[in-house]
């Protein structure tokens, strides 16, 4: 394909004539505007916009962003209590399993009353207090709009720590192999979404790949990557495919980043959160790959190869040791699956023959 090949993916990403609009793939609305735009975190928006005297549409965006972390609000109160479900179904001695649920969150220094769930109403009241300040022009606003995501980023990273300390007691308790085996049971629903939607039957491939790449800003923003927690994604361009680069995610970056986590990375001491010490198919089969990140190999590679015939993203992910003090992820959707490498399908144990062929059919 020729760098004039016109991109897939129409620019604004989201149409609208403000800075959110409703977006049926989410169900709900969304940031509008170009690519760039929607690199930049939803809290930074809001604090460039209030800064220009653009109060209203600050205001909105701080709405929003209540929205991009709902869902994290919902997978992050329920994946830790049905992996231990999950445990637990494999034999696990309850005891056992009730003793290692205490060190972790001793570990943590979290109560179980710290779970996100009791925790949302907190950040809903601060960001909705934050928008009513940006619409009246109060001299508060700015300090409001940081308090708004100060206090959803203290919400998020203990929910992203307890999930990823409890995968990491199943790897402990059931074994490094189990791993695979856990995240589809966390993710049974997505997948079934995920297959149902992106399929070619379903929709041209341009209008999954749009859909594909609001998900990945809409979630993003929500886990507020990148070194000072804004949200921030890099938007890269190139002739086959288009990158949205993380530097670091916030969510699995937990585990080997030491800049967003005051020089303790989870895979670090005193935690020391598994990570991949074999290959294995569902997480790239690279050493040293994070449990928690082994979801994205699962989600975005693994599962729509099996099911649909070709990755719906393709992921360069870090690995442990980190070289860099804000390792960077990269996420990739090619502007028709028919270009994905094989190489995309090799590093998971899969062969491309199913690969489609540009027209829409199948090899």
């Amino acid at each position: 394909m020729s760098a004039e090949t016109p991109t897939i993916l129409p620019d604004p990403l989201v149409a609208g004539p403000g800075p959110v609009a409703d977006e049926p793939s989410l169900g709900r609305a969304t940031r509008t505007g170009s690519w760039q735009d929607l690199g930049e975190g939803t809290f930074a928006a809001a604090g460039r916009a209030l800064a220009a005297g653009r109060g209203e549409e600050a205001a909105q965006l701080l709405e929003v962003s209540v929205l991009e972390a709902d869902e994290l609000r919902d997978v992050y109160g329920r994946w830790p209590a049905t992996t231990a479900a999950w445990v637990r179904a494999r034999g696990i001695d309850p005891a056992v399993l009730e003793r290692e649920e205490t060190r972790l969150l001793r570990l943590l220094g979290q109560e179980p009353a710290d779970g996100i769930a009791e925790r949302w109403g907190t950040y809903v009241e601060r960001a909705e207090h934050a928008a009513r300040l940006c619409r009246d022009g109060g001299t508060a606003a700015a300090a409001a709009v940081e308090d708004a995501r100060a206090c959803w980023q203290g919400i998020h990273d203990d929910a992203v720590d307890l999930v990823s300390g409890m995968v990491d007691l199943a790897v402990r308790l059931v074994g490094e192999d189990a791993l695979g085996e856990l995240w589809d049971h966390l993710m049974a629903d997505w997948y079934d979404a995920h297959e149902r939607r992106y399929a070619l039957a379903s929709q041209p491939w341009a209008e999954s790949a749009r859909q594909l790449a609001v998900a990945v800003f809409d979630g993003f923003h929500a886990h507020l990557t990148g070194p000072d927690r804004s949200g921030a994604v890099e938007v890269i361009e190139e002739p086959d495919r288009i990158g949205f680069r993380f530097a670091p995610c916030g969510s699995g970056g937990r585990s080997l980043a030491a800049g967003i986590t005051g020089g303790s990375p989870r895979a670090a001491a005193p935690y020391g959160f598994a990570v991949t010490t074999r290959p294995h198919d569902w997480a790239w089969n690279k050493v040293g790959v994070c449990s928690y990140c082994v979801h994205c190999c699962q989600l975005n590679e693994v599962m729509p190869i099996d099911r649909l015939g070709y990755p719906t993203r393709v992921i360069d992910a870090p690995t442990w040791p980190a070289t860099e003090e804000n390792p960077t992820c990269t996420w990739w959707i090619y502007r028709d699956p028919a270009l994905v490498p094989d190489a995309g399908y090799e590093r998971v144990g899969r062969s491309p023959r199913r690969r489609p062929r540009a027209e829409g059919g199948t090899r």
